[in-house]
């Protein structure tokens, strides 16, 4: 078994090129610690999803290293490794005929027995993260009854009862109303410091991101950053974030004039 206690940084990148075909980003170079919530900011097609995924084992990057607990995420055992690590996609399909306890419990797929029966332990679990994410009152309603705003806490609920170390989401906030995108934003504030999970999720939501992150993955026309908002703010790190373009950054309303 991987012990947490041994390391300092969670999730290591070091040197990482992304892409598919062909390198899309590269010279990637980052660190992640435990109860950390890191935003990924870059501009459309800069790789932010690409990212996440190469991170996730989704698909495979080109040059570098990624390291969950100093162990390479290729020599992780895959039975091992969702117990890390877990991924929101952006879009999550909505199961159909399913309430949303058989959607909780999808994420314990690896936990059960062969018949794949849930125990009286596993629904408490269930039952005590819906309430947490304020979904408990609709324990047995149709997944496709619920808004998108409690679908997403839905698919957060589910990272949470998978008990990974690591929960990345991809644009979690992208379809949401103002009022769902702060409440989103603030519970994964409030998992990463209760649960001491390190939250990785890309945005387009600057300002929220300045205000409650720990630390920004900044994908940079030139230079990929990862630090701290208030040191990226002083380095003028925003301003990098365009190619070609008049936009600038305003350190007073934390956006772009």
């Amino acid at each position: 078994m991987l012990e947490e206690n041994r390391y300092s940084s969670i999730l290591k990148l070091n040197n990482v090129s992304l892409g598919y075909d062909k390198i899309i980003y590269q010279n990637i170079s980052a660190y992640a610690n435990p109860g950390e919530m890191i935003a990924i900011i870059g501009a459309n097609g800069k790789g932010k999803s690409t990212l996440l995924k190469t991170i996730c084992k989704i698909i495979k990057r080109h040059t570098g290293e990624i390291l969950i607990l100093d162990k390479t995420i290729e020599s992780i055992n895959s039975s091992i490794f969702p117990t890390l690590i877990s991924y929101v996609p952006s879009q999550n399909p909505r199961p159909k005929n399913l309430s949303l306890f058989d959607m909780m419990a999808t994420s314990l797929y690896n936990k059960t027995n062969w018949l794949g029966k849930i125990t009286a332990d596993q629904k408490s679990i269930i039952i005590d993260t819906l309430t947490k994410v304020g979904l408990s009152q609709y324990i047995n309603r149709d997944c496709t009854t619920l808004s998108d705003g409690e679908f997403q806490r839905a698919t957060i609920a589910r990272s949470l009862i998978q008990d990974s170390k690591i929960i990345t989401l991809d644009e979690p906030t992208a379809f949401l109303d103002i009022a769902n995108k702060i409440i989103i934003t603030k519970l994964l504030k409030e998992i990463s410091i209760t649960h001491n999970k390190t939250i990785i999720f890309s945005t387009h939501d600057i300002a929220q991101a300045i205000k409650l992150c720990d630390k920004i993955w900044l994908m940079g026309y030139d230079h990929f950053y990862n630090d701290t908002p208030s040191s990226l703010i002083e380095k003028g790190a925003f301003d990098k974030l365009f190619k070609d373009s008049n936009l600038k950054f305003d350190k007073e309303i934390l956006n772009y004039i």
